[in-house]
């Protein structure tokens, strides 16, 4: 299996402003920007995945979106989505579990420093990184 590294951007604005793992070999930007391409709904956040451990963090919770309305915090990890253990789900997987119809709940199980947190999010409507709700580009 080839391994690709971050590039110097990545790991600059990834790898050490929160004190989690590097994410070598690659970041996955889920669920705030696949579900951009239809009109699925999203948690609302950017995540990524330990490529090595398989552990899912979050990394940009926008506080209109339906982690920030859960009081989600960039760095929190999700532990299980639905019951099913991230670790064991590439990111495809995970992808499908976080989109869905707009205002369809998804359960995640978080841990929040040595807090363990359990929360139900409503799906919100998916928006590209910069775009603002409402408007159109």
């Amino acid at each position: 299996m080839r391994t690709i590294a971050p590039s110097a951007p990545a790991r600059r604005r990834f790898g050490a402003e929160l004190s989690v793992p590097r994410f070598a070999p690659f970041v996955l930007c889920l669920s705030l920007l696949a579900a951009c391409a239809t009109s699925r709904g999203t948690i609302g956040a950017v995540i990524a995945q330990d490529s090595d451990s398989g552990r899912l963090f979050l990394r940009e919770v926008p506080a209109s979106l339906a982690a920030g309305q859960a009081n989600l915090k960039p760095g929190d990890e999700i532990l299980l989505i639905d019951g099913l253990d991230v670790r064991r789900l590439d990111p495809e997987q995970i992808n499908a579990l976080l989109t869905g119809d707009v205002g369809s709940p998804v359960k995640l199980t978080v841990i929040r420093q040595e807090q363990v947190l359990r929360v139900t999010l409503k799906r919100t409507e998916a928006h590209r990184l910069g775009k603002k709700p409402g408007k159109s580009q």
